[in-house]
C-alpha cells in the first residue's frame, strides 16, 4: 500500500460453513458418550423396567434408588406420580419404613427420601427389594451414539470427501441408533407415543432424513474433495509403458 494509506483487512481464505458443520460432527460424540456416563452415574434418563421390584433379574440390569423420587407422602398413604415402579402394599411400608429411620428432626418425608437416595449405599439391603431392574439404557447409548457414531464419522472424515459429508453422516448414523437405544429408555414424563414412536425417535427420523436430503444436495452441487489421510494408493507403472 503506498505511504500514509489507511489500514485495510485483508481475507486471505474463506471456510465453508459445511465445513465447520464437519469438524464439529468430529467432537459431537465424545461429548455424547461421556454425557451418557455422567446420565448412568446421576441416576438420569433410566431405562425400562425389565424386572418390578421384588423379581429375580438378570446380573446386567441396574437399580437406581433415583425411581423412588416419583412417591409422595399424603394423608391417605404414599401416592406415585411419574415413572415411579408400582409397589405392593407391604413394599410401601418397607418404604415408609425406610424413609422414617433416616429422617432427621424436622425432615419432610420429600427431605428424608432425598436424604435416603444420597446414602444409597447405606440403605443397600433395604434398598433392593423396593427397586425395579432396568435395562442399563445409558450405558448402551454411550456405546451407540459415542463409539459407535464416532466410528462412522471418523471412518468418512479419513477419506476425502466433499464439505457436508460428515455432517450428514453423523445425522443419519445417530438418528439410527437413537431410534434403536430408545426402545430400552423411558420415554419422557407426559409425553405419550404417535404410531408406536416416541418423542425422540420422531426427532430422529427427521435427523435421518434431514441427513440424507444433505448428502443427495452434496452429490448434485459436485465439487473438489478435501481432505482425507486414507488416499489410494497410486499404481507403479510397469517397464515399457508410459507414466
Amino acid at each position: 500500500r503506498p505511504d500514509g494509506a489507511p489500514k485495510t483487512a485483508e481475507r486471505v481464505g474463506r471456510c465453508s460453513p459445511l465445513h465447520v458443520m464437519d469438524i464439529t460432527a468430529l467432537c459431537v460424540p465424545f461429548g455424547l458418550f461421556f454425557g451418557r456416563l455422567a446420565n448412568f452415574i446421576n441416576g438420569e434418563l433410566l431405562g425400562r423396567i425389565h424386572s418390578p421390584p421384588g423379581e429375580p433379574a438378570p446380573w446386567w440390569t441396574v437399580r437406581f434408588p433415583q425411581e423412588l423420587e416419583g412417591w409422595r407422602d399424603g394423608a391417605d398413604g404414599l401416592t406415585r406420580v411419574g415413572h415411579a415402579p408400582e409397589l405392593s402394599a407391604a413394599q410401601q411400608g418397607e418404604l415408609l419404613s425406610l424413609v422414617r429411620d433416616a429422617a432427621q428432626p424436622n425432615d419432610t418425608f420429600a427431605v428424608a427420601l432425598e436424604r435416603v437416595i444420597a446414602e444409597a449405599p447405606a440403605y443397600a439391603e433395604r434398598l433392593e427389594p423396593i427397586l425395579s431392574a432396568r435395562y442399563p439404557s445409558q450405558l448402551l447409548q454411550s456405546l451407540a451414539e459415542g463409539v459407535l457414531v464416532g466410528l462412522v464419522v471418523w471412518i468418512v472424515f479419513s477419506v476425502p470427501r466433499r464439505p457436508g459429508v460428515v455432517g450428514a453422516w453423523f445425522l443419519i448414523s445417530y438418528g439410527l441408533l437413537r431410534i434403536a437405544t430408545e426402545l430400552v429408555r423411558l420415554p419422557d414424563p407426559g409425553l405419550g407415543r404417535m404410531l408406536g414412536l416416541s418423542r425422540g425417535q420422531w426427532l430422529s427420523v427427521a435427523m435421518i432424513g434431514a441427513g440424507a436430503v444433505l448428502l443427495v444436495l452434496i452429490a448434485k452441487r459436485g465439487g473438489e474433495r478435501m481432505g482425507g489421510w486414507r488416499r489410494a494408493s497410486s499404481t507403479t507403472p510397469s517397464s515399457g509403458s508410459q507414466a
